[in-house]
This record gives C-alpha cells, structure tokens and sequence, in this order.
C-alpha cells in the first residue's frame, strides 16, 4: 500500500507538468489573438484610408459636374451604364454595413483589454467612413443624372403632329 503523500507527490508533479505545458500554450495564444486584433485594426485602417481616397475623388468629380457648363444634347452617361454602376457600388456597402455593426459588437463582446478600444475605435471610423462613402457616390450619381437631365431639357424639343407621335418616336429611336 503507497502512502497519501506519495501518491499526491505524484499527482502533484503530474499537475506541475501539465500546467508547465499548458502555461506557454496560453502565453502563444495569448499572442496570437492580440496578433490577430492588431491585424483587425490595420486592416480596417487599410479600408479606411482607400475609402478616405474615393471620398476625396468622388467629390471633387461631383464638384467638377456640377460647374461644367451644359450643352444641348450631350449626354455624360447616355447608356446609364455609369449611374447604374455606381448604385450597385453603394448599394453593395450599404448591404454590408450592418453586418460591420454585428462584427464590430461580437469582437468587442468577446474582448475586456484596452485592445477592445482600438478595435472599437478602427470600427467605428472604418464605418462612419464606409457611410460617407455612400453618401459621396449618391451625390456623384445625383449629378450625374441631374446634368443628363439639363443637357436633354437643353436640346430643342420636337414638335409632334399627333397625340401618339412621341411614343412612336420612342420607339423608334436607336439606343
């Protein structure tokens, strides 16, 4: 028969082993999920700062719409090819964002660190910049289309000898 502090001898160098091992698995661990934040922050930054840089550039294109004189019957986007790319641009980040809101809310859950403030803080400019870009390209569409408008209103309008003549003429004019 082995005696209590033989076996609790062994049973505590059994505990002293496993936690030996166990203590740098946490300490990797630990490491890699700060990483891996880190990474998050950058990354956000990143979009960010691309989003910053079309802001910048849709609006001064807008700008530049808007002080472009109109003439009669020239069309910037004829086809509506570049008003319907841009609505499906900002369509597809405004489709996103909420779920930005939901990743942003399960991080900072999981996380108690002054790291859970910096991913806070990347999120929150990250969509606070996400929606302004939004917002920038519905401007650049609005005018866009509101010159197309003006250059069509511009143009001489035809006259029609009857009620149904400009439907018919619709119809037959080429796209």
């Amino acid at each position: 028969m082995q005696d209590k502090t033989s076996i609790f001898g062994h049973a505590e160098n059994r505990l002293r082993d496993l936690l030996i091992v166990f203590a740098p698995t946490v300490e990797g661990s630990s490491l890699y999920l700060l990483r891996a934040i880190d990474e998050t922050v950058d990354s956000l930054q990143e979009i960010e700062r691309f989003a910053s840089a079309i802001i910048a550039e849709a609006h001064r294109f807008t700008v530049e719409i808007r002080e472009a004189p109109v003439v009669a019957g020239h069309f910037l986007d004829p086809d509506d090819r570049a008003i319907n790319r841009l609505e499906a641009g900002y369509g597809a980040i405004e489709e996103r964002l909420p779920g930005m809101l939901l990743r942003k809310s399960a991080f900072v859950e999981r996380l108690e660190s002054d790291r859970s403030e910096l991913l806070t803080i990347a999120f929150d400019r990250c969509i606070k910049t996400m929606a302004t870009l939004v917002e920038a390209v519905k401007d650049l569409r609005a005018a866009v289309i509101s010159r197309d408008l003006a250059a069509e209103l511009a143009a001489p309008s035809e006259s029609f000898e009857s009620p149904s003549a400009p439907i018919d003429a619709l119809h037959t004019k080429p796209t």
